[in-house]
C-alpha cells in the first residue's frame, strides 16, 4: 500500500470518529432535555416538593403555638404568684393593725377593702395604707375609722412634702395633733389645720415642709406649754430656721426662751419660779415714748396668764429700734439668760418674717387639697393608680380566708405524709416512694386508660 493510500485511510478513520463522537453528544443532550422536562411537568416530583415544604411550615406553627403557650402559661403563673403574694404581705400589715387596735373582723375588711381606693388616691401602696392605719391606732388614736382617715391625710401629706416618709409625715402630725389638741376629735380638722399650714410656709419661704415638721416635732409641746398656738410656732420656728439653718438648733434656741419667759428652766424643764422679777426687768428694759410703762409679760391685770412668746416677741421688735445698745443687751440676756441672743436679735431685728407667715397661714385653707390635686395629675401618680388598680384585683380574686383554706389543707396533707412516713420507717418510705413514683410515671399513659396504640 503506497503513501498516497494510507493517508487516505487515515482521513477516512479520523472522519467516522468525529461522527461517532457528535452522535455520542447528541444522545446526551437530548437525554438532558427530557429530563429537564420531567422535572418541570413530573406531578409526583411537585408533589413531594409542596408536601416536604408544607410539613415543615406545620412543624414551625405547632412550634411557635406551643411557644405561645408556653409563654402564656408562664406569665399566668408568674402573675398568679405575684398576685398571692401581695395579698400575703396585706394579710401581714393586717394582723400587725389587729394586734394594735380592739377591732372586730368585719371593721378589718371594710379597712382591707377601703385601703386600695385610698392608696389609689394618695398615691402610695394599699399595703402602706394599712400599715399607717396601725401606726395611728398605736399612736393613740381609738377608733379604727379615724386610724384610717389619718392614714389617708399622712399620705396626703407626705404626697405634697418632697423627701418626706410616711413615717415622718405621720409622727409630725402626731406630735403637732396632741401638742396643739388639733383633730383629736375630728379628724377633717387635720387638713386645713395643719397640713394647709405648714404646706403654705414651705412652699413661699426658704424652708421645707420636712424642715418644719422637723421643729414641730421637736417643739410642739414646749412651744404649747408657753401659750404658743400652732401658727405662733410655726412662724417662729420657720424664722429661726432661715436664721440658723437648722431645724433641731432653732427649736432648742425657742424652746430655751419659751420655757424660761414661762418660769422654767430651759435645761431641765424644771419650775424655778421668779415670773414676776423677769416681767419687772423686762418692762424696765422696754420702757419708751411708746410704751411708757414698758412691756409686760403678762396678758392679763391679775398677772397671771403669761403672753405666747410669739406675742411678746412681736411686742417687743415693735420698740426694739428705740433702745439703745446696752438696753437691747441687757433685754436679750433677760430673755435668752445669756444663751443664743444673737438668734433672738435678728427676728426681733427682722420679725416682718413671722408677721409675713401668720398671715399667710390665716389664708391657708384649702392650700393641701389645691396641692394634692397638682400632685394627683402627675406620671407618677396616674402609674401608681394603675398599680393599685392590679392590687385591687388581685383582692377580688383571691379572698384571705380561700388562701388560708388551701394552705391549712396543703399543711394538713404536709403533717399527714409526715406522720406516714414517720411510722413506716425508712424502707416504707422508700417502697411508698416507688410506688408514688410508677403512679405519676403512669399518669397521662393511654395503657392507664385502658387504650393501646401498638
Amino acid at each position: 500500500m503506497d503513501d498516497s493510500t494510507i493517508k487516505l485511510q487515515a482521513k477516512l478513520d479520523q472522519t467516522k470518529s468525529i461522527k461517532n463522537i457528535n452522535a455520542d453528544i447528541d444522545k446526551l443532550q437530548d437525554k438532558i432535555v427530557k429530563l429537564e422536562i420531567k422535572t418541570e411537568i413530573d406531578p409526583k416530583a411537585i408533589n413531594k416538593s409542596k408536601s416536604l415544604l408544607q410539613y415543615l411550615a406545620n412543624g414551625a406553627k405547632k412550634l411557635t403555638s406551643w411557644l405561645n403557650s408556653t409563654v402564656t402559661f408562664a406569665n399566668v403563673f408568674k402573675k398568679t404568684y405575684e398576685a398571692i403574694q401581695a395579698i400575703k404581705e396585706l394579710d401581714t400589715a393586717l394582723t400587725d393593725l389587729k394586734m394594735t387596735t380592739q377591732i372586730s373582723d368585719r371593721q378589718l375588711e371594710k379597712i382591707y377593702q377601703s385601703a386600695n381606693d385610698t392608696a389609689r388616691q394618695m398615691g402610695v401602696t394599699t399595703k402602706e395604707i394599712i400599715q399607717q392605719t396601725a401606726a395611728w391606732s398605736r399612736l393613740g388614736i381609738s377608733t379604727s375609722e379615724a386610724a384610717a382617715k389619718l392614714a389617708e391625710y399622712s399620705s396626703m401629706f407626705a404626697a405634697i412634702s418632697p423627701g418626706m416618709s410616711l413615717d415622718t409625715a405621720t409622727k409630725g402630725l402626731s406630735s403637732v395633733m396632741n401638742a396643739f389638741k388639733i383633730g383629736l376629735k375630728d379628724t377633717d380638722a387635720v387638713v386645713d389645720g395643719i397640713i394647709s399650714k405648714i404646706n403654705v410656709i414651705g412652699s413661699t419661704q426658704t424652708i421645707s415642709n420636712s424642715d418644719i415638721v422637723d421643729f414641730l416635732t421637736r417643739s410642739s409641746a414646749a412651744m404649747a406649754a408657753a401659750n404658743n398656738t400652732l401658727d405662733d410656732t410655726i412662724a417662729l420656728g420657720a424664722a429661726m430656721v432661715g436664721i440658723t439653718g437648722d431645724a433641731a438648733e432653732a427649736s432648742q434656741i425657742l424652746n430655751s426662751v419659751s420655757t424660761r419667759l414661762n418660769g422654767y428652766d430651759g435645761d431641765t424643764g424644771e419650775f424655778i419660779g421668779g415670773i414676776d422679777q423677769l416681767s419687772g426687768k423686762i418692762s424696765n428694759l422696754t420702757k419708751t415714748a411708746s410704751t411708757p410703762d414698758g412691756i409686760s409679760l403678762f396678758s392679763d391685770e391679775t398677772n397671771t396668764q403669761c403672753k405666747s412668746t410669739r406675742q411678746l416677741l412681736q411686742e417687743i421688735s415693735e420698740i426694739y429700734d428705740q433702745l439703745g445698745d446696752r438696753e437691747q443687751i441687757q433685754l436679750l440676756e433677760t430673755l435668752t439668760g445669756g444663751q443664743d441672743s444673737q438668734a433672738i436679735g435678728a427676728i426681733l431685728g427682722n420679725f416682718d418674717t413671722v408677721t409675713s407667715s401668720m398671715q399667710s397661714m390665716a389664708n391657708s385653707a384649702g392650700n393641701a387639697g389645691a396641692e394634692m390635686a397638682v400632685a394627683m395629675d402627675s406620671i407618677e401618680f396616674k402609674m401608681n393608680k394603675i398599680k393599685e388598680t392590679g392590687t385591687g384585683i388581685a383582692q377580688n380574686l383571691f379572698g384571705r380566708e380561700e388562701i388560708k383554706f388551701v394552705l391549712d389543707v396543703i399543711g394538713s396533707l404536709g403533717d399527714g405524709l409526715d406522720w406516714l412516713t414517720d411510722k413506716l420507717g425508712l424502707l416504707g418510705s422508700i417502697g411508698l416512694g416507688a410506688g408514688l413514683f410508677t403512679g405519676i410515671k403512669n399518669v397521662g399513659n393511654p395503657k392507664m386508660f385502658g387504650f393501646s396504640f401498638a
